[in-house]
């Protein structure tokens, strides 16, 4: 038998003998059922409007073992625009402070007369998992 075919049948038999057990180990890492109490409140004053004060966001029912949260500022639109965002640590109070977002952050700001349609996107994060353990948009619309 040629080496290429035998290489080949190599990479082809590794992968579906290892595939399935990588798999059944991420699965192990399935978050808590509390990741599903999470949510989040933000309060817009017009001092964020065109900004790069960010508001103050508030996260009840935070699931235990968070030691971070990714926040993210989406326009949607024709496309979706990324305005910014950053990292909190998760220090149990609950309240991500206004203008703790300092990652390119830039508050809503449609042009005048129209309005548009944005979210802040919450990610509660744990360094032990490269997946959220819980995720929760905050919706708005901005005029």
């Amino acid at each position: 038998m040629d080496t290429k075919k035998i290489t080949h049948y190599m990479r082809v038999t590794f992968s579906l003998v290892w595939m399935p057990l990588c798999l059944t180990a991420c699965a192990d890492s399935v978050p808590d059922s509390d990741s599903n109490t999470m949510s989040v409140s933000v309060t817009l004053q017009d001092v964020h409007r065109c900004s790069r004060i960010s508001p103050e966001i508030v996260l009840n029912g935070v699931p235990s073992g968070i030691e971070y949260f990714d926040v993210h500022l989406i326009e949607y639109g024709e496309e979706e625009r990324f305005l910014g965002g950053g990292d909190w640590k998760n220090d149990n109070s609950g309240i991500i402070p206004e203008g703790a977002l300092t990652k390119y952050y830039r508050g809503p700001c449609p042009p005048s007369g129209t309005s548009r349609d944005y979210a802040f996107v919450v990610s509660a994060m744990s360094r032990n998992n490269i997946q959220p353990v819980a995720v929760r948009l905050y919706r708005f619309t901005q005029e």
